[in-house]
C-alpha cells in the first residue's frame, strides 16, 4: 500500500459508494487494492484486484494481514491475453457489492465481467489504492462524483492565457464580479472566460454533449475560471 497513489486524497465518498470506474493505459500490471484500513496500512485485511499482469493474465485475491503473500491466500485467476493498451486508453470497472468482489471492462457495473471472487470476509472497504507494477508506466483517469452544489468558488487553475472551449451561453461586457455572479446564480453555468483588458465575459455551459475533459487553448489575455464543488476539492477542469 505504501507503493499506491490513495484516491481518497480526491474526495471520493467511500461511505456511499460500492463501485469504482476508470480508464487506463498501460502495457501491463494495473493493481488496485481495497483496504480495511482508513490509512491504507498493508497489515490490515484488502482486497487486490490485479487487471492484466505481464498483459496475459489477471486475478483477484484477499488477505487477511501481511504474514502471508497474495498467492497463499484465497484468489481468483483469468486469462486476459492483451486487456490492456500502452497507448490508448481502456475502461474498466470494479465492484465490492454484495457477497462479490467483481472487475469487468467497459464503463457499465455488472456487465463484461472478467473476474469474480467471493468475498472470503466482508469488510466496509474505508481506503483505496492505484498503482502500476512491475516498473510499466500507467496514466489513470478515475471517475470520481461530486456534489451538485456549487461551493461558491471559481478556481483558474493557475492557467493564464488560457481559453476553455466550452458552449458559450452568454456573452457580454461587464466586471470580473459580475461575472462571477452571473455564473455562480445558473446552474447550467459550468466556468467562465473573462478577458480583463476588454471586460469581456464569457459564461460557459457543458452544452448536451457528454465531456470527460474540459478542453481549452492558448489566447494571451483571457484567463478560465472553473465552478468548484466539495468545498475547493473538485473544480472542473483542474488537474488534482
Amino acid at each position: 500500500m505504501n507503493y499506491t497513489i490513495d484516491v481518497n486524497k480526491y474526495n471520493l465518498d467511500l461511505s456511499e459508494i460500492t463501485s469504482l470506474v476508470f480508464e487506463v493505459k498501460a502495457c501491463g500490471n494495473v493493481c488496485v487494492f481495497l483496504s480495511s484500513s482508513d490509512v491504507r496500512k498493508s497489515s490490515k485485511p484488502l482486497y487486490g484486484i490485479g487487471i492484466g499482469h505481464q498483459n496475459t493474465h489477471s486475478y483477484i485475491f484477499y488477505r487477511e494481514d501481511d504474514s502471508k503473500d497474495f498467492v497463499d491466500s484465497p484468489y481468483a485467476y483469468s486469462n486476459t491475453l492483451n486487456i490492456l493498451n500502452c497507448t490508448v486508453y481502456l475502461p474498466f470497472w470494479i465492484s465490492w457489492a454484495g457477497e462479490d468482489i467483481k472487475f469487468g471492462t467497459e464503463l457499465v457495473i455488472g456487465e463484461n465481467v472478467v473476474g469474480n471472487l467471493t468475498n472470503m470476509d466482508h469488510f466496509e472497504v474505508k481506503s483505496i489504492g492505484v498503482f502500476t507494477s512491475g516498473g510499466k508506466l500507467g496514466k489513470w483517469k478515475i471517475q470520481v462524483e461530486v456534489s451538485e452544489t456549487f461551493a461558491g468558488y471559481f478556481d483558474s487553475c493557475s492557467m493564464d492565457n488560457t481559453k476553455s472551449d466550452m458552449v458559450v451561453v452568454d456573452n457580454i461586457k461587464c466586471s470580473e464580479m459580475r461575472c462571477a455572479t452571473n455564473c455562480g446564480l445558473s446552474k447550467t453555468c459550468m466556468g467562465y472566460n473573462f478577458n480583463s483588458a476588454m471586460n469581456r465575459c464569457e459564461l460557459l455551459s457543458f452544452g448536451s454533449n457528454i465531456v470527460t475533459d474540459l478542453p481549452h487553448h492558448i489566447e494571451v489575455g483571457w484567463r478560465f475560471y472553473s465552478k468548484c464543488y466539495n468545498g475547493k476539492t473538485a473544480c472542473l477542469g483542474c488537474y488534482f
